[in-house]
C-alpha cells in the first residue's frame, strides 16, 4: 500500500495531528535519497501523542505505591471498561497516587477479580491478578493513538491527577483522546532541506 510522502514540514505536522482516527500513529522521516535497509538505522519513525483521561480501577503493586495503574473508561453503555495500564510508575508518583487512591471492598466493582492477561498484549496466559481499587480518581495521560478495541495497545504515561473531574466527567465511548495532539520530536531540520516525511 502507497502511503503519502511530503517534503514540507507544515504538513507533516498536519498529518501528526489530523490523522489520529484513521489509525496513523505517526509519520516516518528520512532524507529523500535515504532506502530502507532492513536492520540498518537511519528512518526514524515519529509517534504522535495525545493526552486523555481516565479512571484508576486497579494497580498492580502496593496499594500506597503502586508500579502500574490499570486504566479505565466508560464504555458505550456507561460501565468502566479496560482501558488500558500506564507504563511503571517512578517512585514520587507512586507515592503521590497512592495516597489518593482507597481499596475497593466487597462486590460492585465494576471488574472481575483476575482479568484476562490477553488484553495486555502478552497472547494467552494465566490470568493476571490486581489489587481493586474504589474508581474514583482521575488521571491525565499521554496516550499514543493506536487502539485494540476499547483499550490503549501501548501502555500509557502519567502526567497528573485530575481532582477536578469525576468518573462521570469522562465521555463514553472507548478510549478515545480527551485533548489536541501533541505531537514529538518532529523538528523542521528533520525533514527540511529536501528531506521525507511519511505516514505510517
Amino acid at each position: 500500500m502507497l502511503a503519502p510522502a511530503t517534503t514540507d514540514p507544515t504538513v507533516a505536522h498536519t498529518w501528526l495531528g489530523g490523522h489520529t482516527a484513521s489509525g496513523i500513529e505517526g509519520v516516518v522521516a528520512k532524507r529523500a535519497d535515504q532506502p530502507y535497509r532492513p536492520g540498518v538505522r537511519g528512518w526514524q519513525k515519529l509517534r504522535t501523542r495525545l493526552t486523555a483521561e481516565a479512571v484508576i480501577a486497579g494497580v498492580l503493586g502496593p496499594l500506597q505505591q503502586p508500579r502500574v495503574l490499570l486504566l479505565a473508561r466508560p464504555g458505550p453503555h456507561g460501565r468502566l471498561q479496560v482501558a488500558g495500564r500506564t507504563v511503571d510508575l517512578t517512585p514520587t508518583l507512586a507515592a503521590t497516587i497512592g495516597a489518593a487512591l482507597r481499596p475497593h471492598l466487597g462486590p460492585g466493582h465494576p471488574w472481575p477479580g483476575l482479568l484476562p492477561r490477553s488484553r495486555w498484549g502478552r497472547g494467552p496466559a494465566e490470568p493476571l491478578a490486581y489489587t481493586q481499587v474504589r474508581p474514583e480518581v482521575v488521571v491525565e495521560l499521554v496516550v499514543d493513538p493506536a487502539v485494540d478495541g476499547p483499550r490503549w495497545r501501548h501502555p500509557a504515561t502519567l502526567v497528573r491527577l485530575r481532582p477536578d473531574l469525576h468518573s462521570t466527567d469522562l465521555t463514553t465511548g472507548g478510549p478515545t483522546p480527551a485533548a489536541a495532539a501533541l505531537p514529538t520530536g518532529l523538528g523542521d531540520e528533520t525533514i527540511a532541506g529536501g528531506d521525507r516525511a511519511q505516514a505510517s
